[in-house]
């Protein structure tokens, strides 16, 4: 299991497939990995505000009385525990951006994460977008290169796109121009064309 001391470089270098070739890897920077869920935060936020309404007012019933009503209380317990795993969110963002790695590679990107539990995401150069850097005056930012609006049977309370990135990275326009040259030039529709 990758540490929080293990270099992003040698990290990436092990997910490497045979002539694969490492172009970029490093760590995203905590804080701004946790800012990035703040919608989790204030939807849960909202929640434990509503379930709290709902006690303070007396519409909480009382566990012993009947079974619908202990029915109804374990899911306003159940919400509730839901609610404050969204508050805490951010904190456990934070503590896994130190174990998490991306990676540009000559064939794919990878989001390398080790905590809380392992995983490996993959986007191949046809499933990227156009991407595009999102950068402060030092260069410190995101390399956004997935942003879909999705369809209506995917949305949710979340929101209604997928955006896939590198967040919290020193030097966004590098990365991003290293995307685009791996997503390599794109077809262009004759329906694009303009007269």
């Amino acid at each position: 299991m990758a540490s929080k001391t293990d270099d992003p470089l040698t990290v990436a270098r092990q997910e490497l497939e045979p002539g694969e070739e490492l172009i970029w890897a490093d760590r995203p920077q905590p804080e701004v990995l946790a800012r990035t869920k703040l919608p989790q935060v204030i939807r849960g936020t909202l929640g434990l505000a509503v379930i709290a309404g709902l006690h303070w007012y007396g519409y909480v019933p009382d566990f012993r009385a009947s079974a619908e009503s202990a029915l109804l209380f374990a899911f306003l317990v159940a919400a509730a525990l839901y609610c404050l795993a969204l508050v805490v969110a951010p904190q456990v963002t934070k503590v896994s951006a130190g174990r998490m790695v991306y990676a540009v590679t000559s064939r794919r990107l990878m989001i390398l994460s080790f905590w809380p539990f392992r995983s490996k995401r993959v986007f191949m150069p046809e499933d990227l977008d156009e991407p595009r850097a999102l950068a402060d005056d030092s260069g410190r930012g995101a390399a956004v290169f997935i942003e879909r609006k999705l369809p209506w049977w995917k949305r949710s309370a979340g929101g209604s796109y997928q955006i896939e990135a590198f967040y919290g990275i020193a030097d966004a326009p590098r990365v991003t121009a290293e995307i685009a040259r791996l997503r390599g030039p794109v077809d262009r529709s004759p329906f694009d064309a303009e007269d």
